[in-house]
């Protein structure tokens, strides 16, 4: 790297001074000169030796302040260097004015990669999910460290540390790549040199949990005598279980969602995740539920962590023993719409508000009542 300080002749003011800027150079590629805050006369200054001559007060404190400039300029490109990273010259220039961070801390990378999926307008979901894994990280981490002092001995104490708090291995695996997503978009911006995470192996479970109600659960939910609070959470849940909603697009829904179509009464709803349409026909016990409560804005709208706890007491009030949650009401359509309507995966995903079927086998599958309809219907053929 070579420093150069210039002056400006061109820009002499009226007291016969002109400023002084610096240049720097590496590989012999320059960077955009910028001043240095400092103004001389031109005849006093010497390219050379690269000083203002004389030796009054203000002439050895300009001759010092440069030297602290160029001390200031080797001292970060040295840093880099020692760290394996080889800044340019516009590099060392922009982290000298203070446009570009010597070192960026964990936090401070989460917040510009959160801030630039908030502009992709992705998700609250997907915002929170991202979030929820950062925070896992830095508390792992302990401190808000420097990224660059991050090291793949982290990722391997992390993942191990992930496990030991309990967490199925395939929700460890999802908070991992969270990670990776952090760090591609480190690389890309400049932050760190190379990704700690890069090249981890995760080797995945793939349980897919696909519980659900059966029918006779189902009616356990309709005929048990519940409290006013109790039901209001009883019939949301159903509902979903009835139109496959998410709770997020369940609470968001509203009476401009309906329409008319076929001679029948239809719902479409852009999905809060995905953005896409999650299209499905009212009718029977979610026509009920409408009815019942005047309207689909009427519906009761609890948030997910109230009504999950809720679904707890529900469950053990009716005898069922698995762990109810609003994901089964989704899943517990997915059942019905595969094994009882008998509908394709395609049709199915649709109605779901997935772009393919992949997604519609984490929620559900052809269990032994299909199977014997359609070999019944083959063997009747």
């Amino acid at each position: 790297m070579r420093i150069r300080f210039v002056i400006r002749k061109a820009r002499i003011n009226s007291i016969g001074t002109c400023p002084v800027n610096c240049r720097i150079t590496i590989n012999g590629i320059k960077a955009n000169e910028f001043a240095v805050g400092v103004s001389i006369e031109p005849e006093k200054w010497d390219s050379k030796k690269q000083r203002v001559k004389g030796t009054t007060q203000r002439v050895q404190d300009i001759n010092m302040k440069l030297e602290m400039i160029r001390s200031e300029l080797n001292e970060i490109y040295l840093a880099a260097r020692s760290k394996g990273k080889y800044l340019n010259a516009n590099e060392v220039r922009e982290i000298y004015l203070g446009i570009k961070e010597v070192s960026c801390k964990l936090s401070k990378m989460g917040e510009l990669f959160l801030s630039e999926l908030k502009s992709k307008d992705r998700a609250a979901a997907t915002i929170d999910r991202y979030t929820r894994c950062f925070r896992y990280l830095q508390e792992y981490i302990k401190k808000d460290q420097d990224v660059e002092s991050i090291e793949r001995r982290h990722i391997t104490g992390f993942w191990k540390w992930l496990r030991a708090r309990e967490f199925h291995t395939d929700y460890c695996n999802k908070i991992v790549q969270a990670c990776i997503g952090l760090f591609r978009f480190g690389e890309r911006e400049g932050y760190v040199e190379s990704n700690p995470f890069k090249g981890i192996s995760l080797e995945w479970k793939k349980e897919l949990d696909i519980t659900c109600l059966d029918q006779h659960e189902i009616q356990l939910l309709k005929t048990h005598n519940w409290s006013d609070r109790l039901q209001k959470v009883v019939d949301s849940f159903l509902f979903m279980c009835y139109t496959g909603l998410h709770i997020g697009d369940y609470i968001n829904a509203s009476d401009a969602s309906r329409y008319t179509f076929g001679g029948r009464e239809w719902m479409k709803i852009k999905r809060i995740k995905t953005k896409e349409e999650a299209i499905f026909i009212i009718d029977g016990y979610p026509a009920y539920l409408i009815e019942k409560y005047g309207g689909v804005n009427n519906l009761p709208k609890i948030s997910g962590q109230k009504s999950n706890d809720y679904l707890k007491l529900i469950a053990a009030a009716v005898g069922i023993k698995k762990n109810l949650t609003n994901k089964i009401a989704r899943k517990t359509f997915t059942d019905i719409c595969i094994n009882e309507y008998k509908l394709s995966y395609e049709t199915v995903a649709k109605m779901l508000g997935h772009t393919s079927t992949r997604q519609v086998k984490h929620y559900g599958s052809v269990n032994e009542k299909r199977i014997l309809s359609e070999w019944n219907s083959r063997v009747d053929s």
